[in-house]
């Protein structure tokens, strides 16, 4: 395994802590699913998936491939998942950001349209923040509301990117949040959002929301 840095080591360590022994980890890349799961992990819904086994000296290859326009993502089933997480891991700067899933007293979700697309109010960790402290500044910053409390936290979403000859994994900390502010929404137009609305939940088609892979995956796990 490459080496990696005492700052990195401790964003690796977070990330572990949110997974539970044997969990998938789903990366996304390009919109395409990059698959680590356990042996014991039911992985039908993956079949469209190149199967590939966890090999150290081919994780570069294996996201290569992933990348590439033909790709319909990397499925990798191993004995230890968390092990071949963290050689996959190797390949990116980590970056750390947190976000909330906000919920009103009538049941709505807010979404916000970022260049051309619904997702989640979310955005950097900064400094000495905790996730949740984050979350929490990151919507009402992005929304322009205050009264917001959370309920509980859901899983991490990994996403990566390309940028400067460089490749970042972006790692989401999400959390189940309640607004029991009433004000008008406000879109911080300085980080490229045009809408904030509240939408229907039970009304919510999340397969037919234009939005990116990792959000609609996360939204469906949301209760």
């Amino acid at each position: 395994m490459a080496f990696i840095s005492n700052k990195y080591s401790a964003i690796l360590a977070a990330v572990i802590s949110y997974c539970c022994i044997g969990q998938m980890y789903k990366i996304f890349i390009n919109e395409k699913p990059f698959i680590i799961a356990d042996t014991s992990e039911d992985v039908s819904a993956f079949s469209g998936c190149k199967r590939v086994e966890h090999h150290p000296a081919k994780i570069a290859e294996y996201i290569k491939d992933c990348e590439s326009l033909k790709s319909k993502g990397i499925l990798m089933v191993t004995d230890d998942p968390e092990f071949a997480f963290k050689d996959f891991y190797t390949h990116f700067v980590p970056i750390e950001a947190a976000g909330g899933v906000v919920f009103n007293d009538n049941k709505e979700v807010l979404l916000i349209k970022r260049l051309g697309k619904w997702d989640l109010p979310k955005g950097k960790i900064d400094g000495t923040e905790t996730d949740e402290e984050a979350a929490i500044r990151e919507v009402e910053e992005e929304c322009g509301i205050n009264g917001l409390s959370i309920s509980e936290k859901l899983p991490a979403s990994y996403h990566c990117y390309k940028q400067h000859n460089h490749r970042f994994l972006k790692i989401t900390y999400w959390f189940t949040m309640h607004c029991s502010d009433n004000r008008k929404l406000v879109p911080q137009k300085e980080e490229h959002i045009t809408e904030a609305i509240w939408m229907d939940w039970k009304s919510l088609d999340v397969t037919k929301l234009d939005t990116y892979s990792s959000v609609r995956d996360l939204l469906t796990v949301v209760k």
